[in-house]
């Protein structure tokens, strides 16, 4: 990218930070879009607009199946699909909203998957990435439904940004996570980094995100990155539904003053806001778009094993000089990445 391309990308991002958002403008913690207009709610999500969400609605409970094959991307549909769906859930006078929402996936090897690296400078990408981070606004900011993550995939990178940044998170047995972006040169941006560290400590967080560790179910719950993990899928989909029926039962004034006393503990807007601006210099480098052009070529962004081998698949692509120089073939360091199932 030249010189000249790179200033450009930087400075959309921050206009469209400065015209398209007006966050809190109401002081509830709401969020304003000019783009969008909230339409008077009944208890049921209007359809996905591009179709990469299904909804189920159980009394107080609304199910989020994320389906936008082969591997749950982070397309801009996609994040669109979410923004909307998370508007939608914001309260207001005379609008019903769920007390429960619980994101699960329909496709079998993935939960949500990575940012299409395809669009990442592209118009439509930057306008994804700024809505990402209004995502894990929300999440942490609608204090009146509780959002739970139903992981039974892969989830990495921007996937797993917006699963940490959800109240609550359960494992099945073919949860793998990782936060991979350090081994590609880049940095979380849209608001997972910053919510490790309350959940599972700060050294550990910097374990996971330095080494861009893959963690499965088990090492999950043990971390308490996941609530609890499941054996089988069966059981993590009874075990969700009953704790979400529950929940569903009780006041949902009882459960919006409850998750409003640990608001402390998630990001602030500020913080929100400088992660993206951290990010946007670094992804715009030549040698950023460089590794970009390499990870793009070897996995084409499909249910390959590339992908399903994240992130000892861009450790691999990226540093095959240095892992053929050490002792032993760079197995050690392949082996610290942690849990291959």
């Amino acid at each position: 990218m030249q010189p000249k391309a790179v200033i450009a990308f930087i400075t959309s991002l921050q206009v469209l930070w400065t015209t398209c958002h007006s966050f809190d403008a109401q002081g509830d913690g709401s969020l304003a879009h000019p783009s969008i207009t909230l339409e008077k709610r009944d208890t049921s999500p209007p359809p996905a607009r591009n179709g990469k969400l299904n909804f189920t609605q159980t009394a107080n409970v609304t199910r989020v199946t994320v389906n936008n094959p082969p591997i749950n991307l982070l397309t801009p549909e996609l994040v669109s699909d979410l923004l909307h769906f998370l508007l939608w859930t914001q309260p207001g006078p005379g609008k019903t909203t769920p007390k429960v929402v619980i994101f699960s996936s329909a496709i079998p090897d993935f939960f949500i998957s990575h940012f299409d690296l395809k669009q990442l400078a592209s118009p439509d990408g930057q306008i994804a990435l700024t809505q990402l981070v209004d995502c894990g606004r929300l999440l942490q900011n609608v204090t009146s439904t509780a959002f739970i993550a139903e992981v039974n995939g892969r989830t990495f990178g921007g996937g797993q940004e917006l699963s940490s940044q959800m109240d609550m998170r359960f494992a099945g047995p073919n949860a793998i996570i990782s936060q991979y972006e350090n081994s590609a040169g880049f940095v979380a941006q849209a608001g997972g980094q910053i919510s490790l560290g309350p959940i599972i400590g700060k050294a550990r967080a910097l374990e996971h995100l330095l080494a861009a560790k893959r963690i499965n179910a088990r090492q999950g719950t043990e971390w308490g990155l996941f609530n609890n993990d499941y054996r089988d899928t069966l059981t993590l989909r009874r075990e969700v539904d009953a704790l979400a029926a529950r929940i569903g039962l009780f006041s949902q004034k009882a459960l919006n003053d409850t998750k409003s006393s640990l608001a402390f503990l998630s990001p602030t807007p500020q913080q929100l806001n400088q992660q993206l601006v951290d990010f946007a210099p670094i992804a715009a480098l030549p040698e950023s778009q460089g590794v970009i052009g390499v990870l793009i070529a070897a996995s084409d962004q499909t249910a390959n094993q590339f992908e399903k081998n994240v992130p000892n698949s861009v450790v691999k692509s990226l540093y095959r000089p240095q892992l053929a120089a050490m002792a032993d073939g760079g197995k050690s360091v392949l082996n610290a990445a942690g849990s291959t199932k």
